[in-house]
């Protein structure tokens, strides 16, 4: 997902209102140098038009002067007639023709025509010399577009530059109203990655007017309206599903008669224990404890003094426990204890008070009831330091407790095991 910095710089870089300025920026610039180009293309025909027939009603006018001396044989009168057409821009010659085509003047311009960037075009007129009706001659005349073209040329630099200029500030009028016309939708672009980009289903577009863009803002809060109502509900439905998965992983590794973690629990503990006393280089005690009389209780007082004793059992062990060490109850009138510890003293003192805990008189209903604890210890690593192996030599020390007279502890002895 792209971050904050990268959305603005993309929005920089290729904006909505970026595209639609230079789109049209584009079609204002060609309708305008179309219809330039369309005028310019008037004004130079209409102006050729203009410039031929003025020449012709010059060419006309001299053929008129021009009888007289044609009659007369007049040819120095011709050509001082002739030189007057030097003030006539764009005209390159004029010649004068009598009958039998003998040239009878000529005049030449001297100048070249006025710079154009591409050649000019040029026409040439040819009319008829009378007087009364009879023919005396020819007038040649031959004219340049040079002027047109150049006065066509400084105009169409002109518009261009006037074009350049209105383009310019077309585009920043664009820009301008673009933005001002485009910002609730670009709001609304960085409403929606911001959404993206922090989960927040809380954010809402603003609606400025009830315009399409109003009502896709409004369209946009409703989605997100509802979306934050599935995902609070859906975060509310996983809450639920983990403290219902926490309820039954408690259930499932505890016992539900003394609330002590029951032998799926021991296994992972023990699992655990061992890998943190190898780490830590420790000894990790672990003691077997069944009840001695608990048999005796169930069957003669009944079931329920049978439970009330396991429960009594577990709290009286409990009590002389310290907050580290870890209880369990494997099942029946099993239980297993782990200790962490350096040396085997204390463990063996504790083991001492675990039988005397339990020992203490027990009643139900008004009857005394003897119970006892037989109690194997085994030691990670100077007995063994497979977790069956542990369990294997815990249990035969406890029995051996209970072959030396119950309601004591032994400490295992992995030699004798192995013979």
């Amino acid at each position: 997902m792209p971050s904050a910095a990268a959305w603005s710089k993309a929005e920089r870089s290729d904006s909505l209102v970026r595209r639609l300025t230079r789109w049209n920026l584009l079609v204002l610039a060609l309708a305008l140098l179309l219809s330039v180009g369309l005028l310019l293309r008037v004004v130079h025909q209409t102006g050729l038009s203009q410039q031929r027939a003025d020449a012709e009603a010059a060419a006309a006018l001299l053929a008129q002067n021009l009888a007289p001396m044609l009659a007369f044989q007049d040819a120095a009168a011709g050509r001082d007639l002739l030189a007057e057409l030097a003030r006539r821009r764009d005209l390159l010659a004029v010649r004068v023709l009598g009958t039998g085509a003998v040239e009878f003047a000529r005049w030449q311009a001297t100048a070249p025509p006025a710079s154009t960037l591409w050649p000019p075009a040029e026409f040439e007129l040819k009319l008829p010399v009378r007087m009364q009706g009879e023919l005396l001659g020819w007038v040649i005349w031959r004219e340049s577009n040079s002027g047109l073209e150049q006065t066509l040329a400084w105009v169409a630099l002109g518009g261009g530059l006037i074009l350049c200029g209105a383009l310019l500030l077309t585009w920043l009028l664009l820009a301008w109203v673009q933005r001002r016309a485009l910002q609730p939708l670009i709001e609304l672009a960085r409403l929606t990655e911001r959404v993206a980009s922090t989960q927040d289903y809380s954010l809402r577009a603003g609606v400025v007017r009830a315009d399409e863009v109003g009502r896709l803002s409004s369209r946009v809060n409703d989605l997100l309206h509802r979306v934050e109502l599935w995902h609070a509900e859906l975060n509310e439905r996983l809450r639920r599903e983990q403290e219902a998965g926490a309820q039954y992983q408690q259930l499932a590794q505890h016992d539900h008669l003394t609330g002590l973690p029951n032998r799926m629990a021991f296994e992972l503990e023990l699992e655990s224990r061992l890998v943190k006393a190898q780490s830590q280089q420790r000894q990790l005690a672990l003691f077997f404890i069944d009840l001695d009389g608990f048999k005796t209780i169930n069957d003669q007082l009944g079931h329920a003094a049978g439970d009330q004793a396991l429960k009594s059992a577990a709290e009286r062990m409990l009590q002389v426990l310290r907050s580290e060490d870890r209880l369990f109850r494997l099942g029946g009138d099993e239980f297993a204890l782990l200790v962490s510890a350096q040396g085997e003293d204390m463990p063996a003192q504790l083991a001492s008070r675990l039988v005397s805990a339990v020992s203490q008189p027990f009643e139900v209903n008004g009857r005394r009831a003897p119970l006892g604890a037989s109690i194997g210890l085994c030691f990670y690593p100077n007995d063994a330091s497979d977790p069956a192996d542990l369990l294997r030599l815990a249990d035969a020390a406890m029995y051996q407790a209970k072959a030396a007279g119950k309601n004591g502890w032994q400490r295992a002895n992995p030699l004798a095991d192995d013979a």
